[in-house]
C-alpha cells in the first residue's frame, strides 16, 4: 500500500501531513485535542516536536491539529470476482478483506465466516480496483473543540447574579451562610473580600444581596441509561450513572468509581453516541 512518493499507508488507520511530510498518526492520549505523529523506521523525527512515550512503549510526537496540513482516516477497498471488500491486512502477495456485498450465496461459497462477517484472503493478482479512501478528521476535531468550549465541557457550574452581572460562584454557602463569588477584575463595593484567598478576586455575598444564584448541569442518555454529565475526557463526555440497575452497570461495563458508603458508576463515551443531552438550571436562592 504505497503512495507515489513511496510512503507506505496503513491498511487501516490515520495519517497526517506536517510541514509537507506524511506520518502515521493517532490521538494523543491525555493531551486532547492534540495528535501524535509516528515516524516510521529510519525516518527523522518531526522538527520542533517533543517525543512522548506511550504506555505501550511506542514514541509519538504531539502536535496541535491546527498545525497540520491534513489529518485523515485511511481505509482501502478492492474487488475480487467483482465483489467489494474492505482490506484488513496485506502482504506482498496477498490481501485479506471483509466482504461488503450482500450476495449470501457468493459469501457462503467462497468466503469464511467470523461472527456476522464474511472475509477472505486473496492472491494480489486476482484483486482489482484497489483504492484508498480518506476521511477528513481535522474539521470534525475543530468543530468538537469549539462545541465543548461553548458548553464548558458539560461541567456542572454555579453562578451568581449581582447588580445585573453574572459571575462564577460556589455551589454551596459557607458555614456563616455567605456565598463565594468570583468577580475577576470587578470589585463590588457592597461585598466583602474573601480573606481565605485574597488574591483570587473572590468576594462573599449574603443571599439577599444577589439577584439570582443558580446551578447548571447536563444530563444525557447512553444506551438507554440516564447519566449526569461531569465533564469530558479526551473529547468524550463523561457521566455518572443515575439509574438503579446494577445489571445495566454490569452489562455496559461501566467504570466503578465507588468509595465507602457511596456507589458511583461512570461511562466516558463519544458525543455522537448519546441522546437526550439537556442542560438544567436549579435555583439555589429558593432554598435560602
Amino acid at each position: 500500500m504505497t503512495a507515489p512518493a513511496g510512503f507506505r499507508f496503513p491498511v487501516k488507520g490515520e495519517v497526517a501531513v506536517f510541514r509537507g511530510e506524511l506520518y502515521r498518526a493517532r490521538g494523543a492520549v491525555g493531551l486532547w485535542p492534540c495528535i501524535e505523529l509516528l515516524p516510521g523506521p529510519g525516518r527523522p523525527a518531526p522538527e520542533e516536536l517533543a517525543p512522548r512515550e506511550a504506555a505501550d512503549g511506542s514514541v509519538g510526537y504531539s502536535v496541535a491539529p491546527e498545525r497540520l496540513e491534513a489529518w485523515n482516516a485511511v481505509t482501502w477497498t478492492f474487488r475480487w470476482r467483482g465483489e467489494l471488500f474492505e482490506c484488513t491486512a496485506a502482504t506482498p502477495t496477498k490481501l485479506s478483506g471483509n466482504y461488503l456485498g450482500s450476495d449470501e450465496h457468493f459469501a457462503k461459497e467462497h468466503l469464511k465466516r467470523l461472527a456476522i462477517t464474511y472475509y477472505g484472503v486473496f492472491p494480489r493478482d486476482e484483486v482489482t480496483e484497489l483504492e484508498m479512501h480518506r476521511k477528513d478528521l481535522i474539521q470534525p476535531r475543530h468543530a468538537l473543540v469549539q462545541r465543548l468550549a461553548e458548553v464548558d465541557h458539560f461541567r456542572p457550574k454555579a453562578y451568581a447574579v449581582h447588580r445585573g452581572r453574572t459571575y462564577p460562584a460556589a455551589a454551596e454557602a459557607d458555614a456563616s451562610g455567605l456565598i463565594a463569588v468570583t468577580t475577576g477584575d470587578d470589585r463590588p463595593e457592597d461585598l466583602v473580600a474573601d480573606s481565605r484567598d485574597p488574591g483570587a478576586g473572590r468576594f462573599l455575598a449574603a443571599p439577599e444581596q444577589l439577584d439570582a444564584w443558580y446551578r447548571t448541569h447536563w444530563t444525557f442518555r447512553w444506551r438507554g441509561g440516564p447519566f449526569d454529565a461531569v465533564g469530558t475526557v479526551d473529547g468524550r463526555i463523561k457521566g455518572v450513572y443515575t439509574g438503579g440497575s446494577w445489571g445495566f452497570a454490569d452489562n455496559m461495563q461501566l467504570t466503578d468509581e465507588s468509595d465507602p458508603g457511596h456507589t458511583r458508576y461512570t461511562a466516558t463515551v463519544d458525543l455522537d453516541g448519546v441522546t437526550d443531552l439537556e442542560q438544567h438550571r436549579t435555583d439555589l436562592l429558593a432554598d435560602q
